[in-house]
C-alpha cells in the first residue's frame, strides 16, 4: 500500500489530474471539510508539488520555451514593479500581484509538465467529467427552483432562477461551461469507442442546457464568437453559414418566439433587455455601463502604469479600497495596469491563441484534430467572456486557462522542434 501511494505521488499525472478536479475540491473542502489552512491553502500547495515537478522537467532540457517567455518575463518584471513602487499600499499591492501572477504559473506547469497527446486527453477527460457534475448541479437547481440571489436577477427581467452550481455565480457557470461544452464536443469526435462518445455527447448537451440556465449573455454570445473561430480554422465556408445561421435565428428569436415559450422565450427576454432604455439607464447609472466608464476614468489618471494592483475593480480593491467589481477583467486591467501593462497581458494571451491556432491547422485530418479544436475553442470563449466579465479573478478559471495554455504552447515547441507529434 505505502509504495503504491509513493509510486503514485511521484507522478505529476496524479497531481495535475487533482488540478482538473479544482472547483469540487474547494467546494467540498469549504463546504463540508472547512479545515481552516486546509481549505484556504490547498490549491497553493498542490501548485508548489506541480512546480517542483516543472523545475525537474526543465533542468532536464526536454522542451523549451518558445519567444513567448520574452514577454512573459517582462510582464512579471512589469508587476513586479508596480508593487515595489506603492510601497503606502503594501498589503493591496502584494494582494493584487498574487491574484494577477499566482494562477500564471500554471502555464509553465503545463508546459514542462504536458508528456503526449495521450496525457493531454486523459486530463481534458477529467475535466470535462468534473465540469459534467458541475453543470448537473446547475441543471438541478433550476429544476428544484432553487431561488438566485437578487444580486445576479436584473430589475424588468422575468427570470428569477439560473443556474449556479457551487462555483460563485451564475456567470461563472456559464464560463466554465463555454470552456466544458467545445472540449466535450472534441472529446466525442477524437475518442473511437461508441459508448464512450456517446458519453462525452451527453456531457456536451448537458454543459450546453446548464449554460443556458446560467443566463449569462457574455457566456453565450463568447461561445458563439469562439465557435465561429472554430469553424474559421476547420472549414472558412461553415463559418459563413454559422454566421448567417444565428442571424436567421436572432431575427426569429425576436420576431416570432413569444416569451411564454419556456426556456426559449428566457433566452429572448436575457438576450432582448440588452436594447430596452430601461437597461441602458440602469447600466449607464450603476452597472457595467458604469463600472466601465470609472475604470477609463481610473486609467486616465495614470494612463502608462495605471493606479496599481490590487487597487480597482475587483475582490483586492473592494477588500482594501471599497470599490466595487468592475465586471470586465479587461477594464480592471486597464485601471489597474494602464496602457502598458494591459497591452503586455493581452499580448500574451494573443500568442497564447496563435501558437494554439497554429497547433490545430497542423492537426487537420489526424485523430487529435477535433480535440485540440475544441480546446482552442474553450479557451477563446473564456478570454472573450473576461471582456464582460471578472472571469480571470476565479481562481479555477484563471488558472484552467493558464495551464492548457501552457499545454498547447508545449505542442507546438514540440512540433517546431520535431520532438514529438
Amino acid at each position: 500500500m505505502r509504495e503504491t501511494v509513493l509510486k503514485w505521488g511521484s507522478r505529476p499525472i496524479t497531481w495535475l489530474s487533482l488540478l482538473m478536479a479544482y472547483p469540487l475540491i474547494d467546494y467540498v473542502l469549504r463546504k463540508f471539510l472547512p479545515i481552516p489552512v486546509v481549505s484556504s491553502l490547498w490549491d497553493e500547495g498542490l501548485l508548489i508539488v506541480l512546480l517542483l515537478f516543472a523545475f525537474a522537467a526543465y533542468f532536464k532540457g526536454a522542451r523549451k520555451l518558445p519567444s513567448i517567455k520574452h514577454p512573459f518575463i517582462a510582464f512579471i518584471v512589469f508587476g513586479i514593479a508596480l508593487m515595489v513602487t506603492d510601497m503606502t499600499n503594501w498589503d493591496a499591492s502584494v494582494e493584487g500581484f498574487r491574484a494577477v501572477y499566482q494562477y500564471m504559473i500554471a502555464f509553465f506547469i503545463g508546459f514542462y509538465l504536458l508528456a503526449d497527446r495521450q496525457q493531454m486527453a486523459n486530463m481534458l477527460k477529467v475535466l470535462s467529467l468534473i465540469g459534467f457534475i458541475t453543470g448537473l448541479y446547475g441543471i438541478a437547481q433550476v429544476i428544484l427552483g432553487v431561488e438566485t440571489p437578487m444580486g445576479w436577477v436584473q430589475e424588468g427581467e422575468s427570470t428569477t432562477t439560473r443556474a449556479f452550481s457551487f462555483v460563485t455565480s451564475p456567470n461563472v457557470l456559464g464560463s466554465y461551461m463555454a470552456l466544458i461544452a467545445p472540449i466535450s464536443v472534441g472529446l466525442a469526435l477524437y475518442v473511437d469507442n461508441g459508448k464512450e462518445r456517446l458519453l462525452w455527447i451527453v456531457v456536451a448537451l448537458s454543459s450546453l442546457l446548464a449554460l443556458v440556465l446560467t443566463g449569462s449573455r457574455g457566456a453565450w454570445i463568447a461561445l458563439a464568437a469562439a465557435l465561429f473561430a472554430c469553424f474559421y480554422i476547420w472549414k472558412k465556408r461553415w463559418a459563413g453559414y454559422l454566421v448567417l445561421a444565428g442571424i436567421v435565428g436572432v431575427l426569429a428569436l425576436y420576431f416570432v418566439v413569444p416569451e411564454s415559450v419556456p426556456l426559449v422565450g428566457t433566452i429572448k427576454n436575457r438576450i432582448f433587455t440588452l436594447f430596452t432604455p430601461e437597461y441602458m439607464e440602469a447600466s449607464a447609472q450603476a452597472g457595467r455601463l458604469k463600472r466601465w466608464v470609472d475604470a477609463y476614468d481610473k486609467m486616465r489618471l495614470e494612463p502608462l502604469f495605471g493606479v496599481g494592483l490590487g487597487h480597482h475593480g475587483g475582490a483586492v480593491g473592494s477588500r482594501h479600497f471599497g470599490t466595487i467589481y468592475t465586471d470586465s477583467y479587461l477594464f480592471k486591467s486597464i485601471a489597474e495596469l494602464g496602457l502598458i501593462g494591459v497591452g503586455m497581458l493581452i499580448g500574451l494571451i494573443v500568442m497564447i491563441l496563435r501558437y494554439a491556432a497554429r497547433v490545430v491547422r497542423s492537426l487537420v485530418n489526424k485523430p487529435e484534430f477535433f480535440m485540440v479544436l475544441g480546446l482552442f475553442g474553450g479557451l477563446v470563449a473564456v478570454v472573450l467572456h473576461n471582456t464582460v466579465e471578472n472571469i480571470f479573478e476565479v481562481p479555477f478559471m484563471s488558472l484552467y486557462f493558464w495551464l492548457f495554455g501552457g499545454f498547447l504552447v508545449a505542442l507546438y515547441a514540440d512540433q517546431t522542434n520535431e520532438k514529438r507529434w
